[in-house]
């Protein structure tokens, strides 16, 4: 069975709609896996998705480690931004070298991991933007999406690599903005509308792709991505067909 890090910043209701709909898939059998622990890169701070999160982790014996990067040495941070990410690294890779992992899953997980981390581990991550498009926060990416015109939305599950959001793409998903840009002329409603629409799908579409890698339908070997018969994949799936299809489902 295939043992799963669970990285998560658990800022927000997002991410504890991954993490609740992940337990659920592997409860019910439908993703045959289990968690190796849950590490979280703040403090709880009455965060009450944080909160939760780690009371259903403890529930099920699965450990937690909680290793705040906001409050890891600031001044290095300050100064120099990629030693400081290297040295954190280096206390993530320490921490979490008492669990066997066969590779980590980035679910609102809020910070760049240091490339040392990225080479040592498969690690795949949620991203809230089509393939080889925006960068940075869905805040930042949605605002943009509204603010370009753009005719389709969607997010993207790739390999994590030293470049932030330039992995290779494991499998995305797609739908159309026409509808929502007819009923909203308001930027702000329309981007709270986009949002909602993309938070609905994102979950469906990690735990699809966490399915392809557990089922050995996806390999990664070397950085590259692999079918079951070993096989490199050059065309990144699109799940929008199906995840329409379970939504529709219920």
């Amino acid at each position: 069975m295939k043992k799963i890090g669970w990285f998560t910043t658990a800022r927000g209701p997002g991410s504890f709609n991954l993490f609740n709909t992940m337990i659920q898939r592997m409860e019910s059998g439908d993703i045959k896996a289990q968690l190796a622990f849950v590490f979280i890169n703040r403090e709880v701070k009455g965060n009450p998705y944080r909160t939760r999160i780690i009371e259903m982790a403890k529930e099920r014996s699965i450990p937690v480690i909680i290793f705040p990067s906001d409050s890891y040495l600031p001044n290095l941070k300050e100064s120099d931004i990629a030693a400081w990410r290297d040295e954190y690294g280096k206390g993530l890779r320490e921490r979490i070298s008492a669990y066997d992992m066969d590779f980590g899953v980035l679910a609102g997980y809020m910070l760049i991991f240091d490339p040392e981390t990225c080479r040592k581990n498969i690690l795949i991550n949620l991203h809230p933007a089509l393939p080889d498009t925006y960068k940075g926060t869905w805040e930042e990416i949605v605002g943009q999406v509204v603010d370009n015109g753009d005719s389709s939305y969607g997010s993207t599950v790739h390999l994590c690599t030293p470049e932030l959001d330039r992995g290779a793409s494991i499998a995305y998903d797609s739908f159309p903005l026409a509808d929502l840009r007819e009923s909203y002329t308001s930027r702000e409603q329309l981007i709270k509308e986009v949002r909602a629409r993309e938070l609905k799908r994102e979950a469906y579409l990690l735990m699809e792709t966490i399915r392809l890698l557990v089922d050995g339908k996806i390999k990664v070997e070397h950085g590259k991505l692999l079918d079951h018969k070993g096989r490199q994949i050059t065309d990144r799936p699109s799940l929008a067909t199906k995840i329409d299809v379970i939504i529709k489902e219920g």
